[in-house]
């Protein structure tokens, strides 16, 4: 399956080194490796990015990046990044991958659903916590500004937080990635309306839970002032979502 990059600093990074001001797009092959259904895709060429919002969602001329980022076939309903179709399985895993796509024969599969499917097999496969939560949070993404799907929404942001939470106890994060984390948890839980856990995560990252001064200068200054400035939203008990 595919690791996927960590969740780290470098999702806040203003980052404009795509060469092309706008998003370009092709069409590529995909053999299914559970049914053998040919069918294609859509990959993204270039983009820009300019930034991210408090969430780590990228923004700039990235077009559908997200939307696109997971894929399914469209007979079976495997799901996962592209290179997840590029891989052959034996037969006892195509039919334990079968039995958790069971549930979708009949039903209409969006980019939400694609997602959600990708995280069971990735979960199958025993992947790292901390890329199954990478799927969750891009699926709460694509449900940014979705008023009707609010519940929906707050759902997959609540799965992203608890695998961002094993990730952190699996020690998969290392000493300078784990405050981004905390952050990343902390954001998540205030835009689920659950203030009283988003101050706290905001205050590890401050270290308001420890007078070791030493360890606070270390930490990187626009962590401190975005934990800072969400840490106030969660005291107003702002839920806000869209930023």
């Amino acid at each position: 399956m595919k690791k996927f990059v960590k969740i780290t600093i470098l999702f806040f990074a203003v980052m404009t080194s795509q060469t092309v001001f706008g998003d370009t797009y092709f069409k590529e092959k995909k053999k299914c490796p559970i049914c053998d259904n040919k069918f294609e895709i859509t990959v993204i060429g270039s983009y820009t990015t300019f930034g991210s919002k408090k969430d780590f969602q990228e923004f700039g001329a990235i077009g559908i990046l997200y939307e696109i980022m997971i894929n399914s076939c469209p007979k079976c309903c495997y799901s996962g990044y592209n290179s997840d179709f590029d891989t052959t399985f034996t037969e006892k895993t195509k039919a334990e991958i079968r039995q958790i796509l069971e549930p979708y024969k009949e039903t209409k599969i969006d980019d939400v659903l694609e997602c959600e499917i990708a995280a069971k097999i990735y979960l199958y496969f025993n992947a790292k916590n901390n890329e199954v939560a990478y799927i969750y949070l891009v699926a709460s993404y694509l449900l940014k500004y979705d008023t009707a799907q609010v519940i929906k929404r707050k759902e997959l942001q609540k799965e992203c937080i608890t695998y961002l939470q094993k990730a952190i106890e699996n020690q998969e994060y290392d000493n300078a990635e784990t405050p981004v984390i905390y952050y990343l948890i902390g954001e998540l839980y205030r835009r689920i309306g659950d203030f009283d856990n988003a101050v706290k995560y905001f205050d590890m990252v401050l270290g308001k839970t420890s007078d070791n001064k030493k360890k606070k200068k270390e930490k990187k200054y626009w962590l401190i002032e975005v934990a800072t400035e969400q840490r106030e939203m969660a005291i107003k008990k702002d839920d806000r979502n869209d930023i």
